[in-house]
């Protein structure tokens, strides 16, 4: 009798164990695909990108500011930017400034700095090109 006991406390612990990690883990993702939105400085710090929801699960990026004399501002650089959930990651499209070449995206944040994020960019055959984003703090 009390071996049975012992046992149904265990698996009821274990039962709110994974309850609370699960929960834990939608929590984190939920978060961590908030954290994209706002205002994001080009490596050289040249521009200031703005990243906005569009729809529920969609993003864009615009050139919010540049001391670059050829650029747009409120040029849509992202579109289609989506978070790939198994992936831990956001995807879509990046346009060049120059030309408007189209290159898919992957979009990471830096595990050593969450105030940047890491764009690869599938722009060569054989090697991506990597950029860094660093947050904007008001």
């Amino acid at each position: 009798m009390v071996h049975e006991n012992s046992v149904d406390m265990i698996n009821a612990f274990s039962e709110k164990k994974l309850f609370c990690s699960f929960l834990f883990l939608v929590l984190a993702s939920v978060s961590f695909a908030q954290q994209i939105n706002g205002c994001w400085y080009s490596a050289d710090r040249t521009r200031l990108y703005e990243i906005k929801q569009t729809s529920e699960h969609n993003y864009s990026a615009v050139i919010k500011s540049s001391s670059r004399t050829t650029d747009s501002i409120g040029y849509e650089v992202i579109k289609d930017l989506v978070y790939n959930e198994k992936k831990q990651r956001y995807e879509g499209v990046m346009y060049a400034v120059s030309d408007g070449q189209p290159a898919s995206v992957k979009i990471t944040f830096d595990e050593s700095n969450l105030n940047r994020i890491v764009l690869k960019l599938n722009r060569l055959f054989f090697m991506d090109v990597v950029l860094n984003w660093d947050k904007a703090v008001d």
